[in-house]
């Protein structure tokens, strides 16, 4: 089949979030298969992401980004989110984030923060989803399509994962042995409210610890970057329970970096478009004390 025809990025949408209702209110796990989910996708497109000029490295080249969309997804992975892009400007400004390091995307959908990633010189970044294997080999297309040198090399590798299961097996991704990653991704997956569990349990397993040597000094561990929009303005206070159960259950300190109006995602959905057009970003870090795992 012939490439789709690229289109600029945009973060409208029809059909959007108001119907997924809440755990509490019936939606249940996000993980379990929808109905209709082995239905025929409508056509992929590709969308083009606009680096900020200000923001690129004239020697890495890679001004625009190319997402290859699939035309429909019942877990949402069909869409190119505000938050993903939010983060993708952040980690332009803020390279050093990334560089030298190892990434590990949650929930990427079209893959977005961690191209950025793999551009500003991470060592390597892991980029993962539902195991649903359109949507894995979307993301494939979607670095092969920018990067595919670093698809053989594997400084890009693409996989599937369930949060909160299988966590040996992504372990077993990160670079030299460690078992965990410098740097973790979770752009616009707060609103799963029933996932939390199993996202908090990612964290805390695949988020380098603290270090401590024997002269009393080591590494300060990971970083977990949270972005989100309040896509469902009266269930604001759940999505927030991520970052709190994070402070509370992880040991973490969450710091806002970023709070942004971008617009809504979703034009028809219900709630305040000031609410719902706004993305908000936290930094998770350990304290310098190493802290429990969650099992």
């Amino acid at each position: 089949m012939s490439e789709p025809e690229a289109t600029t990025a945009s973060a409208s949408g029809t059909i959007g979030l108001s119907n997924a209702e809440d755990d509490a209110t019936g939606f249940g796990s996000m993980f379990q298969a929808p109905e209709g989910f082995y239905q025929a996708h409508p056509e992929e497109k590709v969308v083009v992401f606009e680096r900020k000029p200000e923001l690129v490295d004239s020697q890495t080249g890679l001004r625009q980004v190319r997402l290859n969309l699939l035309g429909s997804h019942p877990l949402w992975g069909h869409y190119l989110w505000n938050a993903a892009k939010t983060f993708a400007n952040y980690l332009d400004a803020h390279k050093d984030i990334v560089q030298g390091k190892s990434v590990l995307e949650l929930g990427a959908a079209g893959g977005l923060p961690s191209l950025i990633s793999a551009v500003n010189e991470a060592s390597r970044v892991v980029v993962t989803d539902y195991p649903d294997p359109d949507l894995i080999e979307n993301i494939r297309k979607t670095v092969a399509m920018n990067m595919p040198q670093k698809l053989e090399d594997r400084s890009v590798i693409v996989d599937g994962f369930k949060w909160g299961h299988e966590i040996e097996r992504i372990q077993k991704l990160a670079p030299d042995g460690c078992d965990a990653f410098d740097v973790l991704i979770l752009c616009d997956l707060v609103f799963n409210h029933s996932e939390h569990d199993g996202l908090l349990r990612s964290v805390s397993r695949l988020m380098k610890k603290p270090s401590v040597d024997g002269s009393g000094g080591g590494g300060g561990g990971g970083e977990a970057y949270v972005f989100f929009t309040h896509h469902r303005p009266w269930l604001a206070d759940k999505d927030m329970q991520f970052i709190e159960r994070a402070q509370k259950e992880l040991g973490l300190e969450a710091v806002r970096i970023v709070e942004e109006h971008t617009g809504v995602m979703f034009e028809e959905d219900p709630g305040d478009a000031k609410v719902r057009g706004t993305v908000h970003g936290f930094r998770l870090t350990y304290p310098t004390c190493p802290v429990q795992e969650i099992s």
